[in-house]
C-alpha cells in the first residue's frame, strides 16, 4: 500500500494563533509547516514554544516577499532565526536556494539533529528539465536532506519537467518535494509524493492555501484513494 504523507501549512500571527490553529489541523496531518514570518518578535523561546505545541513531525520556514511570505529580515537575519529554529530541535527548516551560498553553509552547521531543505521556486513560469537539474544538483552540494522544486505551471505540458526531475531523484534515491504551482500543476500534488515525494501540502480549506493550486486535504486523500 502506498502511504503518501499530507503537509499542511500554517501562517499563524502569533503563537497563540497557532495553537487554535492545531486543535483542527494536527490531527489530520502527518507533517505540520509553520510559516514564521507573521509571527512578530521572533526569539528562542518562541521558536521553542511552536516546537513543544506541534506534536507532528514540524517543518519551519521564513520567507520574504520575493519568496512568497512577508518577512522584512534580511537573509543573515532570517537565516539567524532559522539557526534558532534548528538549536531547539525542530524536524526541518527550509531555506531558499538562492540565499547566498555561506548562509546556507552556515545553517547546515547548526542542523545537527534538524534536516534541511532547500528551496527553489519560480513564480512566473516552469524552466526546462536542465535548469531544475542544475537547481537539485546544487541543493545537494550543499547538503541539503531534501530538495524542494516549485515552479508556476502555464500548462498540462509544464508538468512534464517536474515529473522527470522527480523520477531522476526518486531513482537516485534523494529526498524530495516537488510540485507545479497554479491549475495546470495540480497533477504533480497528486502524482510526486506517489513516486517517491516525501509528501505534499495542503490545507484543510482553500482560503487556507499558501500556495496556487495546492488541493485540500480532503481532496488529496480522495486521489491517493484511486491509487490504493
Amino acid at each position: 500500500m502506498l502511504n503518501p504523507k499530507i503537509i499542511i501549512p500554517l501562517r499563524p500571527r502569533s503563537v497563540a494563533e497557532l495553537q487554535r490553529l492545531l486543535l483542527d489541523t494536527e490531527e489530520k496531518a502527518d507533517l505540520i509547516e509553520v510559516w514564521l514570518d507573521g509571527i512578530k518578535e521572533l526569539d528562542e523561546e518562541k521558536i521553542k514554544n511552536i516546537s513543544q505545541l506541534v506534536t507532528k513531525p514540524l517543518i519551519v520556514n521564513l520567507k520574504n516577499k520575493s519568496e512568497g511570505g512577508t518577512s522584512r529580515f534580511g537573509d543573515k537575519k532570517r537565516i539567524e532565526i532559522l539557526k534558532l529554529a534548528a538549536k531547539v530541535g525542530v524536524d526541518f527548516v527550509d531555506a531558499d536556494l538562492n540565499l547566498p551560498v555561506a548562509l546556507l553553509r552556515d545553517l547546515k552547521k547548526s542542523c545537527t539533529q534538524t534536516k534541511m531543505i532547500l528551496s527553489f521556486h519560480d513564480f512566473e513560469k516552469t524552466p526546462k528539465i536542465e535548469r531544475l537539474q542544475k537547481m537539485t544538483e546544487k541543493a545537494f552540494r550543499l547538503d541539503a536532506d531534501v530538495v524542494k522544486i516549485a515552479t508556476f505551471t502555464k500548462s498540462w505540458d509544464d508538468c512534464t519537467p517536474i515529473f522527470q526531475i522527480s523520477w531522476e531523484l526518486a531513482k537516485a534515491k534523494k529526498n524530495f518535494l516537488t510540485m507545479g504551482m497554479g491549475k495546470h500543476g495540480e497533477p504533480t500534488r497528486v502524482i510526486t509524493p506517489l513516486i517517491g515525494g516525501l509528501g505534499m501540502f495542503a490545507p484543510l480549506d482553500k482560503k487556507d492555501a499558501t500556495a496556487a493550486g495546492q488541493l485540500t486535504v480532503a481532496e488529496l486523500r480522495e486521489w491517493w484513494g484511486a491509487f490504493n
